[in-house]
């Protein structure tokens, strides 16, 4: 507990805490049996945020992996426990099935997937994308994906790395 959280705090010594309640109506329903019980809070981590030529660099090192085919460049960029958010993923699975929620994790089965979709679509190329756009802690961006699918993806960073710990994909359609 920080010195400025004791401050806060009284019966220290009871092994009960009780802060200045926010609202006046709240009341004490469990009691800590253990002073140092880790905090549920992401504080103190690092978030890398790209400048917006590092994004456009990070962006265009990307599409050139998937344009090569080069599964192994490809995956570079995601960290072994990615989480990894399509609808295509959802097309792909057996129902029941990982990945039938449109979600995967690690990266063995993202390179499964990533393998399977550049073996059934082999003239698959990228377009340069419209947009990049850069966040705290990750990258979004619009591209032409295949069939002509507008798409925007984000990709999370893992604190304090350029390496994507979630990523999230959208795809439309043509409109016309």
């Amino acid at each position: 507990m920080s010195a400025a959280d004791a401050g806060n705090a009284t019966g220290r010594g009871s092994g009960l805490l009780i802060y200045s309640p926010i609202l006046h109506d709240w009341t004490v329903t469990g009691q800590a049996t253990s002073w140092d019980r880790p905090g549920m809070t992401t504080t103190g981590t690092t978030i890398t945020t790209l400048s917006e030529s590092e994004a456009d660099a990070f962006v265009d090192e990307w599409m050139e992996a998937w344009n090569a085919h080069d599964l192994d460049r490809v995956l570079e960029h995601y960290a072994d426990d990615v989480e990894y958010f399509s609808p295509f993923i959802a097309q792909m699975a057996e129902p029941g099935r990982p990945g039938a929620d449109g979600r995967l994790v690690g990266k063995p089965a993202v390179r499964e997937y990533f393998a399977a979709a550049l073996e059934r679509n082999p003239e698959l190329h990228f377009e340069p994308p419209a947009h990049v756009a850069v966040g705290a802690g990750s990258v979004s961006f619009v591209y032409r994906s295949i069939k002509r699918l507008t798409a925007v993806e984000t990709l999370v960073f893992a604190p304090g790395s350029r390496t994507v710990a979630k990523a999230h994909c959208h795809y439309r359609s043509p409109v016309g």
